[in-house]
């Protein structure tokens, strides 16, 4: 086991907390810290980041099983080792689906010890990684909805077809130095922000029987009022929130 694995551990019982501390230092592990309960073993994962997490279920103040499910949401741990004083198969699956990779039965077994933590800290590796690929994936598919939709608009505008709509953004991306993805979200922005702009006159020319210039000094007039910007100001009246 490598020298510079890091770990703490969180138990009420301090004589449970100093025999796992002894057994971890023997197995390579720097213990960076203890807590008596889920609070402290919170704050503590916050300030060293450890690669292991041996926690108690039953504690108080905070338990550990809400504990675990903070760390892991909140990614401050390699892996997390539940430690509880009977097998229970329900604890076991709620421990599984909020990412627990490892647990022991106390009081520990020695030769338990090392496996266990080798397992847990593969099983989490792999479930990182494949929440990054799942993240990546997600990404890629929000950005090409996001290039699509600026086809669209573009296209539209110009009355071209999308293929043609999508070279000049690419050659518009190149040219300015930015990547197409970048270029495309403040095409829908504005896009997007013209449309409210004009919803937002159509129906106060049709409520207040005005032109259209008149109506776009109205809400001019209340992004001015609001220190607000357009797009802003025409989503309120279109809110039924009041104009000018």
């Amino acid at each position: 086991m490598s020298q510079n694995r890091t770990a703490i551990v969180v138990d009420d019982e301090p004589i449970t907390r100093l025999d796992l501390s002894q057994l971890l230092g023997e197995l390579g592990f720097a213990v960076v810290g203890e807590a008596a309960d889920g609070f402290d073993a919170i704050e503590l994962c916050r300030r060293h980041r450890p690669d292991v997490v041996l926690m108690d279920i039953k504690m108080p103040v905070f338990d550990g099983m809400t504990a675990s499910e903070t760390i892991i949401a909140e990614d401050l741990c390699g892996c997390v080792v539940l430690l509880t004083a009977f097998q229970d198969r329900e604890l076991i699956d709620r421990a599984g689906r909020i990412g627990v990779t490892g647990y022991l039965v106390k009081p520990v077994e020695e030769r338990l010890l090392l496996p266990t933590l080798e397992v847990a800290m593969a099983q989490a590796a792999r479930l990182r990684e494949a929440r990054r690929e799942t993240e990546e994936m997600r990404r890629r598919m929000e950005e090409q909805k996001l290039i699509d939709r600026a086809k669209a608009l573009l296209a539209k505008k110009e009355n071209i077809p999308e293929g043609e709509a999508h070279r000049r953004l690419q050659k518009l991306a190149m040219e300015k130095r930015c990547s197409l993805v970048s270029l495309c979200r403040t095409v829908v922005e504005q896009q997007g922000g013209r449309g409210l702009v004009d919803r937002a006159k159509e129906r106060l020319m049709k409520e207040r029987g005005i032109a259209e210039p008149e109506a776009y000094r109205k809400v001019s007039r209340l992004a001015k009022e609001e220190r607000i910007s357009l797009e802003e100001a025409a989503r309120r009246l279109l809110d039924g929130g009041k104009g000018p």
